[in-house]
Formats: structure tokens, sequence, C-alpha cells
């Protein structure tokens, strides 16, 4: 799977075992996979409470702040990113 994440093991631990997450789901999932913002992460980071981005909001929105500023680097700038993906996550 296309990914601007540099290598296939889990983000936050190294893991080799893992499963894709797309940064943005819902209505953004179609999106998340065009632009490459699927990220390979380990069971325990994917869907285990409590460290899992579905259920630990830093977590996952410390992949979202990653998207975002690869999105205004590469394809557009802050205003365009909140018409594609719904919102800022930045912390500026």
């Amino acid at each position: 799977m296309k990914s601007i994440f540099d290598n296939e093991s889990c983000y936050f631990c190294g893991a080799w075992l893992v499963e894709w997450h797309h940064v943005f789901g819902g209505a953004y999932r179609k999106k998340s996979t065009l632009y490459g913002y699927v990220c390979p992460l380990c069971i325990k980071h994917h869907n285990t409470p409590p460290d899992g981005v579905h259920f630990h909001k830093e977590n996952r929105n410390t992949l979202k702040r990653i998207c975002q500023k690869h999105f205004e680097q590469y394809h557009g700038n802050r205003k365009e990113f909140i018409a594609t993906f719904g919102k800022s996550y930045a912390e500026d």
C-alpha cells in the first residue's frame, strides 16, 4: 500500500506484524488512501486500548499532524487541507 510513512514496521514501536491504519477515516478514508495517509501499526497501537489510535486521542492526532504537515508541504496550503480533510490538526 502506498504510504508516506518510511517503512512497513509499526510507526510507534517498530514491530513488524502490522495492520494498515487510515489516518483520516469515515468520509475521508478514500482520500487517506489517495494521498498515502495510511500508517503501519501493530495491533497494540492500532486497535487495543489504551495505546491504540482508536482509543488514544494523542496518538491519533500525532499521525494526523504528520499527514497535515506533509499535505501542506507537497499538496497545498492549510486552507486546502481543511477543505480536503475537514479541519486543521496543527498545534501552531
